[in-house]
């Protein structure tokens, strides 16, 4: 009986070390596993601090997708991707460092291959494709060796016109006003005697290095002209006639 009583106490102070130790054990895992967890939580805190912030810039050429993508990344911006891609607008979204959001919108606007820069928002990029969308003609001209008028010219489809005087014009800035039915028609009709998507989308002749560029867009098409001699007849008078609507506002001469 002393024996029997001797072997249970064995067996039961073998199970109680045996469960002291599991027990230990699973404290110990339990310890790895919340130390595991803070790590894992201090990766996902540095992952998330913010160090650039958003901006999207517009292309004054739609063309020159590559130069304008060198300028951010040489000036160590990050060109992030195009969020409109068009034939004739080209918009990219680009990062820059925190902080520096102001300074860095106005070097760009002042580098002459940006025609906006301004915040990341949704609100801003569907605001610039509906004024894409609703712009039934533009000119912009180039800046030469002299004294050229330099400025940018959008008629909208709704007969509104916007004016962006900058060199060499009677008037400097922006100017809003609206023309009337019967211009906007003779407009109109001087574009429909065109074949403005059938046209070469450059006029130029390389040595001609002072000469200012004219780029008309008409119908998602970019077409620049520095050598009026080898322009379609029809696309001069379309010209002549946007133009016209500066001359009588007496915006140029």
């Amino acid at each position: 009986m002393k024996y029997l009583f001797f072997s249970f106490f064995i067996i039961a102070l073998s199970c109680n070390q045996q469960k002291k130790e599991t027990t230990k054990i699973k404290k110990t895992e339990n310890k790895e596993t919340i130390k595991e967890e803070k790590v894992e939580n201090e990766e996902v805190i540095r992952t998330i601090v913010k160090t650039h912030e958003n901006l999207i810039v517009v292309l004054k050429n739609p063309k020159n997708v590559n130069d304008a993508k060198a300028l951010i990344e040489n000036s160590s911006l990050i060109w992030d991707n195009l969020v409109i891609d068009k034939n004739s607008l080209k918009v990219a979204a680009i990062k820059v460092p925190i902080g520096k959001k102001d300074f860095w919108i106005e070097r760009l606007k002042s580098s002459n291959i940006f025609s906006t820069v301004t915040h990341n928002k949704q609100s801003a990029i569907n605001e610039i494709n509906y004024l894409s969308e609703n712009t039934f003609a533009k000119i912009r001209k180039s800046q030469c060796s002299g004294d050229c008028p330099v400025y940018e010219l959008t008629l909208f489809k709704d007969g509104k016109v916007t004016f962006i005087g900058i060199e060499n014009v009677l008037i400097k800035g922006k100017h809003d006003f609206t023309i009337s039915e019967v211009k906007f028609k003779k407009i109109q009709d001087k574009f429909k005697k065109t074949s403005f998507g059938m046209y070469l989308d450059s006029y130029v002749d390389k040595s001609l290095v002072d000469y200012p560029s004219t780029f008309i867009t008409h119908n998602d098409k970019q077409i620049e002209i520095k050598l009026w001699k080898n322009v379609p007849e029809e696309l001069a008078f379309a010209f002549e006639a946007l133009e016209d609507i500066l001359f009588e506002k007496k915006l140029i001469e």
